[in-house]
């Protein structure tokens, strides 16, 4: 599906702007992912992207992981796939209280003689938000990240004091009163990946796009880097190529 007969259905839909949609859309063009997971969906937005960029290249997958309370939406992801007709694309999962329970699962089911063996060539961390869900999320979804492949966090910038600001309590099932004043005040996303990813000696090309986006590129080299990579800094509206933002492999 072309990017603007998506577009023409999900612009309205919550929660990712045009421009990154261009951008997500791009990437699955130009990585062509055969198995994709998302780690939270809200609405279905950005997996509608993923999903018609993959019906475009003819082939691949998406995992779409949240939480129960997700069916609960006015616009569920259900109906925003159905829209697009592009539902075969998506395998939908909603879990009580976490995505890593199901990047448990999944560990277990790709385990053989005490071996996990990835099966994903592209992870898009979209959901909490918070240093201790989403910390441990990377390294339970580093498990299944194939080598060459890519892991991009949302939210990169967020902080929950700029949603108290606007009067919420509660965000993405971790209610405020429950945080520190420090992680309330500091970018949980930005602590994730500044000292959890760029410090990970199998990840490479390290960028933030607009303070919101972070991607890193898993290295295809069992050895991994032996030195620290600089963190690239970029605005998305500034990215001309597509092999110069994803990287020649």
């Amino acid at each position: 599906m072309k990017f603007k007969q998506a577009a023409a259905v999900l612009d309205k839909v919550p929660h990712i702007s045009r421009h990154s949609a261009r951008i997500l859309y791009d990437f699955i063009l130009t990585e062509k992912p055969r198995d994709c997971l998302e780690l939270g969906f809200a609405h279905g937005a950005s997996s509608g992207y993923i999903a018609a960029a993959l019906d475009e290249i003819g082939t691949g997958t998406l995992t779409s992981v949240d939480l129960e309370s997700s069916a609960e939406f006015e616009t569920t992801i259900e109906h925003t796939l159905g829209r697009l007709d592009l539902a075969s694309r998506v395998q939908i999962v909603r879990e009580v209280n976490s995505y890593n329970w199901f990047l448990k699962k999944q560990i277990e089911a790709q385990t053989k003689d005490g071996i996990c063996e990835p099966c994903y060539d592209f992870i898009f961390i979209d959901g909490a938000k918070n240093w201790t869900i989403d910390g441990l999320a990377f390294f339970l979804a580093d498990k299944l990240l194939r080598p060459g492949g890519w892991m991009l966090f949302d939210d990169y910038g967020w902080r929950y004091a700029d949603a108290i600001e606007r009067g919420k309590t509660r965000s993405d099932g971790v209610t405020n009163r429950e945080l520190s004043a420090d992680q309330i005040a500091e970018a949980n996303i930005a602590a994730v990946f500044n000292l959890l990813v760029a410090q990970h000696p199998c990840y490479g090309n390290l960028k933030v796009q607009d303070e919101s986006w972070a991607w890193a590129h898993k290295i295809d080299n069992a050895q991994g880097r032996s030195q620290a990579q600089p963190i690239r800094r970029e605005r998305k509206s500034l990215l001309r190529s597509r092999l110069q933002r994803w990287g020649a492999r």
